[in-house]
């Protein structure tokens, strides 16, 4: 990894449908150079997949939560099952295993409520391994899912 190719992660996250001659001209690389530099990245599994992102809203689904769910046992084995179970469920947009006091963290999209409280209690409420969830409604997104910060451009205002 060098400058160019960080300058290019840069442009990519922002907007992957940009003419690759023109984003080879911005960080001053020819067009060939700047393909074969994305073929390389894609390659290495540094840039993972490329995909337009959605609002729930304009197909359907109004509702969105985060749900924290507390396993009946701790054991990998559960949680690898649990987990299994939310890959399968299109409604569960993304899912993680996390520390502290809850064992799974997901988020979720319905079109109403009746949907998803159906939905809850075949999931959790009628599952032996879940031993509680809590739910967060998201009432107002703030920000979007961002770009990974490239090295030197994280936020300097810290305190």
């Amino acid at each position: 990894m060098d400058d160019f190719d960080l300058k290019l992660l840069r442009l990519m996250q922002a907007d992957s449908t940009r003419p690759v001659p023109e984003m080879a001209a911005e960080i001053g690389l020819s067009a060939p150079a700047c393909y074969r530099r994305i073929r390389q990245l894609r390659a290495s599994g540094m840039i993972r997949r490329e995909v337009a992102v959605v609002r729930p809203r304009t197909l359907g689904w109004p509702l969105s939560m985060i749900i924290l769910l507390t396993l009946e046992r701790e054991g990998a084995h559960t949680v690898d099952e649990m987990m299994a179970v939310l890959e399968g469920v299109p409604e569960v947009i993304e899912a993680w295993n996390v520390t502290g006091d809850h064992d799974i963290a997901l988020r979720m999209v319905a079109q109403d409520m009746e949907g998803y409280d159906a939905l809850v209690r075949e999931l959790f409420a009628a599952d032996d391994r879940v031993r509680s969830f809590k739910t967060l409604v998201i009432i107002r997104q703030v920000k979007e899912q961002s770009p990974i910060p490239i090295a030197g451009s994280a936020w300097s205002g810290r305190t």
